[in-house]
């Protein structure tokens, strides 16, 4: 489960400071630090087949394709997380004083859903997320059953949708792609999930 570990509000910087001497990873949410589980095995594979799917379609988009390790910076106010899945198009912006795995205008973000961390990915990410300036997609994607919940943005305007089963095909609007969600969940057994 997301569980605090901090009895006071940090700031980005003290945050950082702090998080490079951790052994296991932690996010830190409007000031909070928040300690993150490890993934389970349907986990990592969907981690890595949308990584794997991403990567051929974008490639040659001058984008480019982080997961897990790869922080963002969203927002200097107290909010750095690690999103599961993240594209970064055109050039990446990195903060002076920050990691060099640290990014602030990520393209498109994916968090793949556990148990323990979907509220907070649903509420507390999706509301922090869509006020990063480069956001255009940010994509939920159910770990239990075929499905992705996909919040894009037009202008300022964001629209949801779901794509359902495993022969839908996820589309992403920019960069223009799509992905079968077969080939992303090509190794998860529901059954096991």
């Amino acid at each position: 489960m997301a569980t605090e570990v901090a009895d006071r509000l940090l700031t980005v910087d003290e945050f950082l400071e702090w998080e490079s001497r951790q052994t296991f990873r932690h996010e830190l949410v409007k000031g909070r630090v928040v300690h993150m589980p490890g993934a389970s095995r349907p986990h990592n594979r969907i981690v890595l087949d949308l990584a794997r799917s991403l990567e051929d379609r974008l490639h040659s988009q001058a984008c480019e394709v982080f997961a897990v390790e790869v922080g963002v910076l969203v927002n200097l106010e107290g909010t750095y997380t690690y999103p599961d899945v993240m594209v970064v198009c055109g050039e990446q912006k990195i903060r002076a004083d920050a990691p060099q795995s640290s990014l602030e205008n990520p393209t498109l973000l994916f968090e793949v859903l556990s148990p323990s961390t979907e509220m907070y990915d649903r509420n507390q990410k999706l509301e922090q997320y869509r006020q990063i300036p480069s956001l255009l997609g940010y994509f939920l994607v159910a770990q239990d059953k075929p499905l992705i919940e996909a919040h894009t943005r037009s202008f300022d305007d964001w629209q949801y949708r779901e794509y359902a089963g495993l022969d839908a095909r996820l589309h992403i609007p920019t960069p223009d792609c799509e992905i079968p969600l077969s080939e992303i969940y090509r190794r998860v057994s529901f059954a096991d999930a």
